[in-house]
């Protein structure tokens, strides 16, 4: 009887150890990376929906060229269809830093630069960036973004 029991007991240790259906393990900093990435390949593509994909519906967004934040789809949109017709290439991220903020979020933040189209010039641009992502269902969507244009250096006298 002592052996019966002392089965059911670690057999419902065992069950309730288990995970339920769609939790997934913690998010690692090398994860974090390689989904901050993936995300940030999208936005060379030249496809506004793509682009878009990367970001939950309501995320909150704090773009260089605007004065205020905005959580708005139809704003946000508008943003990245802006930032598509400047058809940037040539993407990168250096600085990048990786903060784990729990199983299902963190945050990446360092410094972008990419070539866009300036009539047959294609100078490059930086800028400050910071992504908030969350794991939504299955899916890691940006769900804040700030990005920003670096300080003009001071001269020294």
């Amino acid at each position: 009887m002592r052996t019966a029991m002392a089965m059911l007991a670690v057999a419902t240790i065992i069950t309730g150890c288990s995970k339920a259906p769609g939790e997934h393990p913690a998010v690692t900093a090398a994860e974090a990376t390689s989904i901050a990435a993936a995300a940030e390949a999208s936005f060379t593509t030249g496809n506004l929906d793509a682009i878009m994909n990367q970001y939950d519906d309501k995320a909150v967004m704090i773009d260089a060229s605007a004065a205020d934040p905005s959580d708005d789809r139809k704003v946000t949109t508008g943003w990245a269809k802006a930032f598509v017709s400047m058809k940037p290439a040539d993407y990168k991220v250096s600085g990048r830093h990786i903060q784990l903020l729990g199983p299902d979020a963190f945050v990446s933040s360092g410094i972008e630069s990419f070539n866009v189209a300036a009539g047959t010039a294609r100078p490059t641009v930086s800028a400050r960036f910071t992504d908030v992502f969350q794991r939504k269902g299955d899916a890691w969507k940006i769900v804040h973004e700030h990005v920003s244009m670096p300080p003009t250096p001071t001269p020294t006298p």
